[in-house]
């Protein structure tokens, strides 16, 4: 085999392993920026420590709202997950009929990229808020008063640690998300069903 056979060998492997270490990275860790892949490309197997490093960061808490000091009754304790999409929408509205004066806390979270710049990211806090609060305002008099919580980092982890602090007992996402950044559902629904200890409704409930 000719030295250049190897030279080309090295670069294949050096690539495979690079972009597929950012492909990893970028669909589970929450990253959605897709300069992931040329960095990857670039750094090759120098960037899986530091995927690694970079996939051990927890979930950042960037703003809550709203925390009642305790439950109010002995009800369910029930987490929702909320992106702006239709199927989160039509999930919290199914989810606020049902348990309407059988919830004793609620809260509704919200996850933003990890990936952007400071405008950016005070940009996507911003809407959030406005989303996340708006949401909250659809809510009947018959359940609590909400906790609101907008978080940075991966979705699914975001919301297992929320749901710990918390200790709810039922997580609540839609199926399919398309809201803020495309990040917050769909594939989380899968990870949270494999990962959570915890009861999940995924979307609308039957005949609701």
């Amino acid at each position: 085999m000719s030295e250049w056979w190897y030279v080309a060998l090295v670069a294949v492997l050096w690539l495979a392993i690079g972009l597929g270490t950012a492909a990893v990275f970028v669909t589970r860790g929450g990253h959605r920026n897709l300069l992931w892949y040329l960095v990857g490309a670039l750094l090759g197997p120098l960037f899986v420590p530091i995927a690694v490093e970079r996939g051990r960061a927890r979930p950042q808490l960037v703003d809550v709202r709203h925390r009642p000091s305790e439950p109010v009754g002995t009800g369910l304790r029930v987490l929702v997950g909320v992106d702006g999409s239709t199927h989160s929408d039509r999930a919290l509205r199914a989810i606020a009929r049902t348990l309407t004066g059988s919830t004793s806390e609620l809260v509704l979270v919200t996850v933003t990229s990890p990936d952007l710049s400071d405008a950016e990211s005070r940009r996507e806090h911003e809407r959030a808020r406005r989303m996340v609060d708006e949401r909250a305002g659809w809510l009947p008099e018959g359940l609590p008063r909400p906790t609101t919580a907008i978080l940075t980092g991966h979705p699914v982890d975001a919301l297992l640690t929320v749901a710990d602090d918390r200790d709810v007992d039922l997580l609540v996402v839609g199926r399919h998300g398309h809201g803020i950044g495309d990040r917050l559902l769909g594939g989380v629904a899968e990870g949270l069903t494999q990962r959570s200890t915890r009861a999940v409704l995924l979307g609308s409930l039957p005949g609701r």
